[in-house]
Order: C-alpha cells, then structure tokens, then sequence
C-alpha cells in the first residue's frame, strides 16, 4: 500500500520507538533469571516483543522456582521496580520529540497504538511532556487481542477520522508492523537496538520503509502539496 501525499495523520507505537523501554525491561527480566541461575533465551524474548504483557506468563513458566501464585507474584513485584528504575533513566529516542512536536505544530493529527496498558503510556508520555501532543491513545485495555492483532490500529484509525491512505504508522517491532499492515496501513519501521536483531518480513509483516531513527522520517516527501 501507499500513502498519497499530503499526509493527514501519524499513529505512533510507544515503547521501543518514542521511548526504548523494551531494552530496559529486557535487561530488568534478564538480571533478574541471572540472579536464579538461569539464562533468558532471547529468541523467546522476540517472540513476544510488542506483545500484550499478558505474553509475559510464557516466560516465567520457564522458572521451575515459581510455581505457586506467591512467589511469582514476588517476582514480577521486584522485576516491575527494576524495570521503572531503567526505564525512568530513558531519554527519548533521537528524532522522537522533534518529529511529533513538528508533526502537531503541521495541523496533523496524531494518535498512540500500544499494545501496553493506557496507565504505562499515559504516565510515562506525560513525564516526558509529550502526551498533550496526542489527540488520542489506544492501548491494550481497549481491545480484546493486542498487536499482531489490528484491532488496536483499526480502532485507532475510527478516532483519527483520516483516510486510511493519508496515515503513515511508525512502529519498531516485527509485531507492530504485522498489525499495521493487517489493517491495512502504511508502515514505517524504526528498529531500535533490541528489535534491530529480529525479522521483519514474516507472515506478510513487511514495513513499507525501514528508517534507522525518526530523525530521518520523509517529512518533504509526505508533507508534499499541503497548503
């Protein structure tokens, strides 16, 4: 699919691509299996990057030592701390902040697709002052499958009001895109450090265009011709 020129709207993934949480929760989980003498398999990891949180139950199956509620509940308890302790010393990604900043000074309007719940987008986009930036978010708790289901970019798509082919998606998971072009969506992938190491073309999730940071995203190209 294409996107006809001038661009009307851009829905925006959050984690790994406004803001690299997903290495800071890697290393938090990863840490944490070290700590009880077990090693994170990372193309298990892949396997739910971008995914609903829920995915996280496969992975602590993996730990023989969790088995009861109480203790898996203690885990996921001290690995969420760790995680918020990384993640907080996270600065934007490079191009992030001046693209949307661009974008809503332009008149586009703009959306947040996450497959994270609204509480994590909302606190983390407000700290960094970028939420006001949104005319709309949806994330996990709106729908009933998250990403590589695109029932959130559908839905995100009903509240922008725009044609389908004057949005452009940025995403920067191989799960992200998957969703974007199931709904039929143009879609630039913006790979960051963790999810650089993955594919991108698998079941019909291939990005229309693969930009190494949002500092490159096609502005004139898109923007071409509006008034």
């Amino acid at each position: 699919m294409n996107v006809r020129a001038p661009l009307q709207g851009i829905l925006f993934d959050f984690d790994g691509l406004i803001l690299d949480t997903e290495m800071s929760i890697f290393q938090a989980w990863n840490e944490k299996f070290q700590e009880m003498g077990q090693q994170l398999p990372f193309d298990l990891w892949a396997e739910i990057l971008g995914k609903a949180t829920h995915e996280l139950a496969r992975i602590l199956d993996l730990l023989d030592d969790l088995q009861d509620s109480t203790t898996r509940q203690g885990f996921l308890e001290e690995v969420s701390q760790k995680e918020r302790e990384l993640v907080a010393r996270q600065k934007p990604l490079p191009g992030a902040v001046e693209l949307i900043k661009k974008s809503s000074q332009a008149g586009l309007s703009l959306g947040i697709v996450s497959s994270s719940d609204r509480e994590w987008v909302h606190s983390h986009l407000s700290r960094l002052e970028l939420l006001d930036y949104f005319d709309h978010t949806t994330c996990a708790d709106d729908v009933k499958e998250a990403k590589p289901d695109p029932s959130l970019y559908r839905l995100a798509l009903k509240k922008m009001g725009a044609a389908p082919d004057r949005v452009v998606v940025l995403e920067d998971s191989p799960h992200g895109v998957l969703a974007a072009k199931r709904a039929n969506l143009y879609c630039i992938a913006v790979p960051n450090a963790l999810t650089s190491r993955l594919t991108f073309n698998d079941n019909g999730g291939s990005p229309d265009r693969v930009l190494k940071t949002l500092e490159d995203f096609p502005w004139d190209e898109l923007m071409r011709n509006r008034p």
